[in-house]
């Protein structure tokens, strides 16, 4: 399954979903096999038939959902007085119990965009902190209703023997609380561990991404992972996205390790160097994309990928 491009392509441009995973459209997710990538780190054993948990830097824990095509990644980041939940996941099965498996700190959530994949277990806390954009208090208002997330509960893209509990009929994204808006430069402070948030939209309106200088570690949400990164739909803004990555690209120097919401949970920081360049190349015409559904280009390299609205990149070339 490792860079499989074509992900239930049709499905997701059809139903507007935003997911951005590696898999095999038609096949039983039970099937597949886990990443090596996952099999080499560090396991950290949790009372749990869904998550699995990785430790993956220093007091950085990786909750993994292996057993959705989305393979979206959560983690857990500890300071000495607080600890911060970088996103909740897809919301088929409760987070929190494992969260307070791992710590007893005070839980902080925050969010790398408000996808439904990333804001799904949100609802299980009260400490949430957010971007002020009307595209995140629309989704803490209203979560992601059934009609829109359905695709993802399909035998063909989750393992339904890991969670007989699953309602597949009802399944949604909750609503939340928003406690605290933050924005771009702010500093999360957890005790003698401080995150400084970086906005990068781009991928979506609300899109951010941490960086712990201290360490040298960067958690890059949805704007970097390795894999077709989905660039169209409603929020999507390409001209955005080329200046977040260059602004990643900038720190990159100082970063030991990349932490991505999907699919390998560490990544070396060149691949942020690469990405900007790849993208610029892309951007300027100097790369040809291949036809993937209607209306989409898609720009393969050997780590990742660009899965873009061709009438959208279009429009920024001929200018």
């Amino acid at each position: 399954m490792k860079f499989i491009f074509y992900i239930f392509l049709c499905l997701f441009i059809s139903s507007s979903c935003i997911a951005q995973n590696n898999g095999n459209a038609g096949t039983d997710w039970c099937m597949h096999p886990f990443r090596e990538s996952l099999k080499k780190l560090p396991e950290i054993k949790v009372a749990s038939n869904w998550f699995k948990v990785y430790c993956v830097g220093e007091n950085v824990i990786a909750i993994v959902e292996p057993y959705n095509f989305e393979e979206v990644i959560s983690y857990l980041i500890l300071g000495k007085s607080k600890a911060l939940l970088f996103d909740t996941g897809i919301g088929v099965d409760s987070i929190s119990p494992i969260v307070k498996q791992l710590t007893n700190l005070p839980i902080l959530v925050l969010n790398s965009h408000s996808h439904f994949d990333h804001i799904g277990g949100n609802y299980e806390f009260k400490n949430i902190l957010a971007v002020e954009t009307s595209y995140t208090i629309k989704h803490s208002k209203e979560g992601w209703n059934h009609s829109i997330v359905k695709d993802e509960i399909t035998r063909n893209s989750i393992c339904l023997e890991k969670l007989p509990q699953l309602d597949t009929a009802h399944y949604y994204i909750r609503p939340f609380n928003i406690q605290k808006f933050v924005k771009d430069g702010d500093v999360v402070d957890l005790g003698h561990r401080q995150l400084k948030i970086i906005a990068v939209p781009g991928h979506a309106p609300d899109a951010i991404a941490l960086f712990d200088a201290q360490n040298g570690y960067l958690w890059t949400g949805d704007t970097f992972y390795e894999g077709p990164i989905y660039l169209f739909g409603k929020g999507t803004d390409l001209i955005a996205y080329q200046n977040s990555i260059a602004k990643l690209a900038a720190i990159a120097p100082q970063v030991k390790k990349v932490f991505p919401s999907h699919n390998n949970p560490i990544t070396p920081s060149i691949r942020i160097t690469e990405l900007k360049n790849d993208f610029a190349e892309m951007m300027n015409g100097k790369l040809s994309g291949s036809v993937a559904g209607k209306n989409m280009l898609l720009f393969k390299f050997q780590y990742f990928g660009f899965l873009i609205d061709k009438n959208m990149l279009a429009k920024l070339q001929a200018k």
